[in-house]
Formats: C-alpha cells, sequence, structure tokens
C-alpha cells in the first residue's frame, strides 16, 4: 500500500571535514528511513531495523528528527484517510508504523486530528455543495467523523461554520448578479431551512437586496399601479409617485466684472493726491444650474408629472428624447425647451429604471 508515497532518494556526500574525521551526514539517516519505506511492505520492517540506522549515525530519530518521523506517518494516515478506508485509524500498517518509528501517543493522535479535521472539512463542503443536508448526509458525516475519532465539539464546529458560510456565499453571488428574482429568493429559503442557518441581515444588504427585487421586477414583470391622488385621464395609469423632488434647470445668469487699468497719484497740495488710471466694467453671462421648486413626482405610462409648490408642470413621454441618470436623479432631454434635472434621491434608480422601460416600450 505503500507504493509511491515514497520515493528513494541518494544519500548526501561527506563534506570534507566529514570525509577527513570518517564520518556521515547526520541527515542520511532521515534518508535511509525514507529508503526503507519506499522499497520494503511496512509489515515486513521492524523496529530493529531502524534502531540499526541509529545505531550507525548514533542518534535517536524521534528524538533529533521528530518532525520528519512525523512526517513519514502523516504521509501514511493521509493515505489511509483519502483511500477511504473502514477504520483508517486502526489500519494495521498505520499502528506498526506508529510503532516502528517510535512516535507517543501524543504526537500521533496530533496527527490524526489535524489530518482528520481537514479530511471531514473537505467531505462536509463538498457534501453540502447542493444546498441541501438531508438525513442520509448526516448519517454519512456521522460515520466519518466516528471513524476519524473527532470531537462532537469540533465536528459541530466545522459543521456550524460550513453551513452558514455556504448561506452568506449564495447571498454574496445573488448581489454580484445584481438582479434578485423571485426563484432565487426561494432557493435562499430552502438552502436556509435545509441548512438550518437563520439568516440575518444587516441594514445595508436588507436595503441592497430590496433594491435588486425591484430591478428585477421592473424588467420582468407589469409595472406596478398606484393611486396616485391626483387627476388622470381615462386611460392614464401611474405607476410610481415620490414625494420631495427638487426640480432644477439651466439658467443665464449675467455677471459683472471690473477692470482697474494702469494707475498713481498725483500730489496737488500737502495732504492732497490726485488718482490717476483707467477703469472699465465688463458683462458677461454664464449658465448655472438653479433650483426652481420643489413638490411631489408622479410617473405614469403617458407622462412625467411634478406638483410643485410654485406651480404644476409635466412632460409628455413623446416628447422625451434622451434622459441621463445620476446616482441621486435623472436629467430629462426634451425635444424642446429647457430640459430639467430632477433631484429625486434614494429611488432615483428606481424612477430611471421605470422611466426606461415606459420609453423603450413607446419606440
Amino acid at each position: 500500500m505503500n507504493h509511491n508515497l515514497y520515493q528513494v532518494r541518494p544519500l548526501s556526500a561527506p563534506g570534507w571535514l566529514q570525509r577527513l574525521l570518517q564520518q556521515a551526514p547526520r541527515d542520511n539517516a532521515v534518508i535511509e528511513v525514507n529508503n526503507l519505506l519506499a522499497t520494503r511492505d511496512i509489515l515486513h520492517i521492524q523496529r530493529s531495523d531502524i534502531q540499526q540506522i541509529e545505531s550507525r549515525y548514533r542518534l535517536r530519530l524521534n528524538k533529533e528528527y521528530l518532525r520528519n518521523m512525523e512526517e513519514f506517518y502523516a504521509v501514511y494516515l493521509n493515505r489511509c484517510i483519502n483511500d477511504k478506508m473502514p477504520g483508517p485509524l486502526e489500519s494495521r500498517p498505520l499502528q506498526h508504523l506508529q510503532s516502528i518509528l517510535a512516535l507517543d501517543e501524543a504526537s500521533a493522535r496530533q496527527l490524526q486530528l489535524k489530518l482528520g479535521e481537514e479530511a471531514y472539512r473537505s467531505a462536509f463542503h463538498k457534501t453540502i455543495e447542493d444546498g441541501r443536508l438531508t438525513a442520509d448526509k448526516e448519517r454519512f458525516l456521522a460515520g466519518l467523523a466516528g471513524s476519524l475519532r473527532l470531537p462532537q465539539e469540533l465536528t459541530e464546529n466545522i459543521s456550524s461554520a460550513l453551513r452558514r458560510s455556504f448561506v452568506e456565499t449564495y447571498i454574496r453571488k445573488m448581489i454580484a448578479d445584481q438582479r434578485v428574482s423571485p426563484q432565487e429568493e426561494r432557493e435562499l429559503e430552502s438552502i436556509s431551512q435545509s441548512l438550518r442557518v437563520h439568516i440575518t441581515l444587516n441594514e445595508q444588504t436588507r436595503e441592497q437586496i430590496r433594491k435588486l427585487k425591484s430591478y428585477w421586477a421592473i424588467e420582468h414583470q407589469a409595472l406596478p399601479v398606484i393611486q396616485p391622488g391626483i387627476v388622470l385621464s381615462l386611460t392614464e395609469t401611474c405607476h410610481m409617485h415620490i414625494p420631495n423632488v427638487r426640480w432644477h434647470e439651466l439658467r443665464q445668469e449675467r455677471v459683472r466684472t471690473s477692470y482697474t487699468g494702469f494707475s498713481g497719484r498725483i500730489k496737488i497740495a500737502k495732504g492732497f493726491y490726485l488718482n490717476s488710471g483707467t477703469r472699465s466694467t465688463q458683462h458677461y453671462t454664464v449658465d448655472t444650474m438653479k433650483h426652481i421648486d420643489t413638490g411631489t413626482l408622479y410617473l405614469t405610462n403617458k407622462r412625467i408629472l411634478f406638483t410643485g409648490q410654485k406651480k404644476n408642470s409635466h412632460i409628455r413621454l413623446d416628447k422625451i428624447l434622451a434622459i441621463n441618470p445620476y446616482t441621486d436623479g435623472v436629467e430629462i432631454g426634451k425635444d424642446a425647451g429647457k430640459s430639467p434635472v430632477l433631484q429625486i434621491g434614494r429611488d432615483a434608480d428606481l424612477f430611471c429604471m421605470m422611466l426606461e422601460r415606459l420609453l423603450h416600450e413607446r419606440r
């Protein structure tokens, strides 16, 4: 069974001082143990074979080269676990290897826990890769934990961490798609129930998911119809209304500047001076974004309505040439007249998506 686990290695050549003193490199003792494992079946190697190597090099391998002996043991232990042997820790060759390498129970147990934990974690991760943890899967994992002699507290911690990690990863992927469909929402609920994970989201994540659900709905479902509380035409339906919207427009503003040329002072009497020089005044106009009004914005299937504190305005959808979305608003490009900028706030993205869909359906 140890075929290809250990590869024969050449011994290290002695240095000039070692040749002078007729000494062999002490590290060759480890290489000889490796070559012994590479060329003979483990059950055919005796403790006396290891002791002969120790005698030639005048050392104790399990003292001076403990890490190397543990590595030999770990390599074979890992093979036993990965081969899914029944009761891998009870493997006769593994127990014999521990004996001939003179590893105490504490060292062997530490390696068993480390490699067993890695194997259990990997198996658990693969078992729930479909987001489901059935009774059959739980029995399999319980049997694996028992065969690896893993403490219950350790397996429970691994289970809790991996189940929660799976749900959190699913949520991250769902958000990364920038859309949340009803099917994805139902799948998340099914996953959380099967894995027994209570979903707790912070306010920012909840708001993000709410937005992404709305994005999907705007793109794939009929637009919502609301009662706006204002008079509409018989064939007109309102899909959205937003309060506290600020209406801005570009307005020309006259700017005045003054320029003073070369100047000087001429003394005409003691304590009296006459200023000389040239002064000119220039005027020019600049476009400035001005706040025009504040009010409630309505989006219907035919127009944008704005009921302001000063006056009411509306823009027919068939008069809109383009829209330029911003993070908190939108610029409406009209075929004639001033193109307003509507400062909407938190739902600006939803308004822009809904308006874009209505415009697309009219084309």
